[in-house]
């Protein structure tokens, strides 16, 4: 090798020796961001043996990065359940909780035994219908934090969509231009991980099937088969509700115009948030107030007075607040668990309301001419507890309720409200559990992921190391060829 070559090839180590320098401080630099892979330099040594640097490259697997994006799509699914259904139970707590449905409906029964032990007290009669006020403002408590999951569930969705669409934005900028760099070999290695960072972030609102092309394209589709990009971004579209009761049905949440969930999808997503928020608003949360409806509805059926002249029953303790008239059918009742309310006839807080006509009746018709018609007390005997042993009886018959909200289709009163609670504390339960195990599951894999692609300090400063041996023995040859150059010139 001719001194010239030497001098060439130790020049061309020092340039690599630099560059790589460079790209291992990059690294270091980038250590703490999880998001970012570990850069490296793809070498090749020369005709003259010197070393050059011929393409910046990054670690990568992805089979462990597609299980990654897989459960974090769970974890969304399940992380956007669990929050919904833990937020209703803050607001009426567990079955044994004071304020629930099923706590209150039990205070009611026992209430109402104490009266008929009783019937002559007028303290008795008053803590009655407190208790009966008390049962109808859980289900109202109940039913507003159903339908304020809904709207709450309905804002994520909006919230999800504007930020789909945003990240969906940069992805296309991103991947247009790793495309590009990819056919020029320059260095791309910094917006492929922004990009993977996007598509990590999109997996937590949707289940995602990740292409990867020729030419380091990037395509994406949901777990279901809806476009979400390929070449183009699609459009994510999602006009909320400004407000939520029992009768109001939420929006569609469409990618390239296709409806994402419900029976009306012809391609319903599995898993994310999106998935999960769906899944809560259309379904868990629509059956959990069609159960408070039932209860409301049994109660107005189970509390109802009897016209003598017609037998045509009549909303009696409990009614919807607007008339005296029972829902034909359960279809009817509704929203029924946020409007029930004790009737006025009853309420002593109310101009006219006596607490004494839960015992004798007549709260139909209270305070007309036709109060006597549903009157069951005609002797106006201070002793007399028919009626209210009636009503206590009322608790443990049987009745129907609408299999399809899946608390049951024949149960007492009290059997049907504590299945209910437990429905609901049921799917939190499960919610929850899956929403820990899912997480944990997320934080193994990218643990793994980390150490398969990630940026080892130890490892960066080792290779820091190497290279500046590498520097020393280049700088030590030019140092020797230069004194033999001298050398050779002062002979000459």
């Amino acid at each position: 090798m001719s001194l010239l070559s030497a001098l060439s090839n130790a020049t061309g180590t020092l340039s690599s020796v630099a560059s790589q320098s460079a790209l291992v401080s990059r690294n270091i630099a980038n250590a703490d961001n999880p998001y970012a892979t570990r850069k490296y330099a793809g070498l090749t040594v020369g005709q003259t043996g010197g070393v050059r640097i011929v393409s910046i490259a990054q670690s990568g697997d992805q089979a462990l990065f597609r299980s990654l994006i897989t459960t974090n799509s769970a974890l969304g699914s399940a992380e956007a359940g669990a929050q919904s259904l833990n937020r209703i139970r803050e607001v009426i707590g567990d079955v044994d909780a004071p304020t629930s449905p099923a706590a209150t409906m039990s205070a009611l029964k026992a209430a109402l035994s104490q009266f008929a032990v009783s019937p002559e007290n007028g303290q008795t009669a008053e803590a009655a219908v407190n208790a009966a006020r008390d049962m109808a403002v859980s289900l109202n408590s109940a039913t507003k934090a159903v339908q304020a999951g809904r709207k709450d569930a309905d804002d994520q969705l909006d919230l999800a969509a504007k930020d789909m669409n945003r990240l969906l934005g940069e992805f296309g900028t991103l991947n247009a231009k790793i495309m590009a760099g990819s056919s020029t070999g320059a260095d791309v290695t910094d917006a492929v991980d922004r990009r993977d960072q996007i598509v990590r972030t999109l997996s937590g609102y949707v289940g995602l099937n990740v292409q990867v092309r020729s030419g380091n394209d990037m395509a994406l589709y949901t777990d279901s088969g809806i476009t979400l990009f390929d070449r183009t971004a699609r459009s994510v579209e999602f006009a909320p509700q400004p407000a939520y009761d029992a009768t109001v049905s939420g929006n569609a949440f469409k990618i390239d115009g296709v409806v994402v969930g419900g029976a009306s999808s012809p391609m319903p997503i599995k898993s994310g948030s999106v998935y999960g928020l769906l899944t809560f608003r259309d379904e868990t949360a629509t059956t959990f107030q069609g159960q408070l409806d039932g209860i409301a509805y049994g109660l107005v059926q189970a509390f109802a007075e009897t016209d003598q002249r017609t037998s045509a029953k009549l909303a009696g303790l409990f009614t919807d607040g607007s008339a005296n008239a029972i829902p034909a059918t359960m279809n009817d009742a509704k929203g029924l668990a946020g409007t029930i309310r004790i009737a006025a006839g009853v309420d002593p807080t109310k101009p006219g309301g006596e607490p004494m006509r839960l015992r004798d009746g007549g709260i139909a018709y209270a305070n007309t001419t036709d109060e006597q018609y549903t009157n069951y007390n005609s002797a106006n005997s201070s002793g007399y507890t028919a009626r209210l042993n009636d009503l206590i009886a009322g608790f443990g018959t049987p009745r129907s309720f609408d299999a399809a909200f899946g608390a049951g289709s024949s149960a007492t009163l009290t059997e049907y409200t504590a299945s209910s609670i437990g429905w609901l504390e049921g799917r939190r339960g499960t919610a929850n559990d899956a929403s820990s195990y899912q997480s944990v599951l997320l934080t193994r894999t990218q643990e793994t992921l980390s150490d398969a692609t990630g940026i080892n300090i130890d490892d960066e400063m080792t290779r820091l190391l190497d290279l500046e041996r590498s520097y020393q023995a280049s700088s030590k040859l030019i140092s020797t060829v230069g004194q033999m150059i001298d050398s050779l010139l002062a002979i000459a």
